[in-house]
């Protein structure tokens, strides 16, 4: 079976940064998604399309079509109107409501005496990504899976969603 839309698909990984130092990796646990459900960058998900189990590539993902390009706007938030227990720390997610009253991510910026700067931007917005990706498994969605948009696991069962 080929990876292709509909695909649930499972693969280890190593993501380097521009200078060759590891960011993330799946450290033993496959990293398992709904191919075309966008649910991973999409320079990589594209670049899987058409793999089988046990190939192995490297895929080069240009900033806009990972993380996309850095917007460079942000605002600052006053300390005191953050929950007292929060201990903000650089590139920290908070989610927000925005003025639409829909959920949002910021991510932590900077941090000073008095306030934080947070952006809409993800903290690899801008970097060139460099994947090294061995896929595992590769099965057909579930009905479920379909519908929700999401996969159920490396098997196809979760019922952590709460339906």
């Amino acid at each position: 079976m080929l990876i292709a839309p509909g695909s649930v698909v499972s693969f280890d990984y190593v993501l380097y940064a521009p200078d060759g130092s590891i960011i993330d990796r799946s450290e033993g646990e496959p990293l398992t998604y709904l191919h075309g459900a966008g649910h991973i960058v999409p320079g990589l998900e594209r670049q899987l399309l058409g793999k089988a189990v046990g190939d192995r590539i490297e895929a080069n993902v240009p900033a806009a079509e990972g993380y996309g390009e850095s917007s460079g706007r942000g605002f600052r938030v006053p300390l005191d109107q953050l929950p007292p227990e929060l201990q903000p720390q650089i590139g920290m997610p908070l989610g927000a409501r925005g003025p639409d009253g829909q959920t949002m991510t910021l991510f932590i910026v900077d941090i000073d005496e008095t306030s934080i700067a947070v952006t809409t931007d993800h903290p690899l917005a801008g970097v060139d990504l460099r994947f090294a990706v061995e896929i595992r498994s590769i099965r057909a969605a579930t009905e479920g899976e379909l519908s929700h948009g999401h996969a159920h696991g490396h098997d196809g069962h979760d019922h952590s969603h709460g339906h």
